[in-house]
């Protein structure tokens, strides 16, 4: 006789009744989308270039855990708008004192030493307290998270590792302090599921901690020389060999787009919950973007690090554009742009595939105009339809305005380096 119900184990258990379920998963969620808040934000405040790429990785995917959870909840009779409310204010302040966090030691300390480590030890605990029967939904869900929440820790570990080789014994011990401090916190709030007894914080390990700002400035560690106009310092020929490099740098200074979303979306406040779901996953999309041509650059053996890196879109997103204004040149004066035939991202494409003949570069510009395609869909329904009410008109006109502000800007910063060159000259 087959084992019934498909195999599934302890099906007569009691389990948790819908209300407590849908709690639960309201608490571990909120979680998510705080950790995806706090991972673009460091985007920017990190300086080390693996680990900047990498919490774009992580937001986009605790973004999709949280809109996982949100949709099983909706179906477990909360509403949204009780699902998006703040389910503890204990549990709050530990996610802003997080994102205060002033080091990326002690950043990746509270990520991967106690809050990711949390979430895990709270989801086991659900499923070993669920009815396996009844909310199996919620179970595969889980299943499948945790291969994701299992590879960010093995990655968090070794990052973890890194960052201490070089850190001073001093930083060591403030990521220590920090981390004892978060547990604390985590105590008051009851832990992430709210099912532990909750514990007062002492006063001795308090730590006052300095509010997170977004930098007015890119960041970038010290292997890098960087540069706000774009190949201000790269000369190159015009023929198609000059193209094809001019190509894959540019997808390698998509690192500084990448920090311009994260400012969009760290900054921006009151937009619906898809809004910051999307500009989490724009904002990775970019980061593979500029992934896609370090990896061109390091096949054909070129030294990354011997070109200045390109840090003017967050330069101008942070110091120049203002309210809708990032994301319009983005998305519509750039990415709706390109979606033009030619020149535009099919050609580009083309350009690889049939005059360079190069196969990898021509995957990765197959794969960047179809991620284009989504952007401009991202510009259709954040700054046409939101924004300006289904004017397609006006949208654009707000995105030339912006192309006319960038070509003043960038002139000015162009002006500003040849000043700072000729003074690292003498004067000349």
């Amino acid at each position: 006789m087959l084992h019934p119900f498909m195999g599934i184990q302890d099906w007569d258990r009691i389990g948790m009744s819908v209300e407590s379920s849908a709690k639960t998963l309201q608490r571990i969620a909120y979680v998510d989308r705080q950790l995806m808040r706090i991972e673009a934000g460091h985007v920017v405040a990190r300086p080390e270039y693996e680990i900047k790429g990498a919490l774009a990785r992580l937001s986009s995917q605790d973004a999709e855990h949280h809109e996982q959870f949100r949709n099983r909840v909706k179906q477990l009779r909360m509403s949204t708008v009780a699902f998006d409310k703040c389910p503890d204010v204990s549990l709050n302040e530990l996610m802003q004192t997080v994102l205060n966090s002033e080091t990326t030691l002690c950043l990746l300390t509270a990520l991967f030493e106690v809050i990711k480590p949390a979430q895990i030890a709270a989801i086991h605990a659900y499923q070993g307290k669920a009815q396996p029967l009844v909310d199996e939904p919620t179970l595969q869900i889980m299943k499948h998270q945790l291969i994701d929440r299992e590879e960010q820790m093995d990655w968090g570990r070794e990052a973890l590792a890194h960052i201490r080789l070089t850190a001073s014994e001093q930083e060591k011990d403030q990521a220590q302090r920090w981390k004892m401090y978060l547990e604390q916190l985590f105590a008051a709030a009851g832990g992430i599921t709210g099912w532990e007894e909750r514990a007062a914080l002492d006063p001795a390990l308090r730590i006052t901690t300095k509010p997170f700002a977004m930098p007015q400035s890119s960041t970038r560690d010290s292997r890098f020389q960087t540069e706000v106009v774009k190949f201000q310092s790269i000369p190159l020929p015009d023929n198609a060999e000059g193209r094809f490099m001019t190509m894959m740098l540019s997808r390698y200074f998509e690192m500084s787009p990448a920090e311009g979303i994260a400012y969009v979306h760290v900054t921006t406040e009151g937009k619906p919950w898809s809004f910051y779901r999307d500009t989490a996953r724009h904002m990775w999309d970019e980061v593979r973007h500029s992934w896609f041509g370090e990896a061109a650059l390091r096949v054909k053996g070129y030294d990354v690090y011997q070109y200045a890196n390109w840090t003017g879109w967050y330069d101008m997103t942070a110091q120049l554009f203002e309210g809708t204004e990032a994301y319009s040149h983005l998305t519509i004066a750039i990415e709706k742009a390109a979606m033009k035939y030619p020149p535009g991202k099919r050609e580009e494409w083309e350009f690889c595939r049939d005059v360079v003949k190069d196969p990898l570069m021509t995957t990765f510009q197959d794969f960047d105009w179809a991620d284009e395609v989504v952007h401009a869909g991202f510009g259709q329904r954040w700054m046409i339809e939101d924004v300006h009410g289904g004017d397609a008109r006006a949208a654009q006109e707000e995105a030339e305005r912006t192309v006319k502000k960038r070509t003043v800007y960038m002139e000015a910063q162009g002006e500003v380096t040849k000043n700072k060159l000729a003074g690292s000259l003498g004067g000349y």
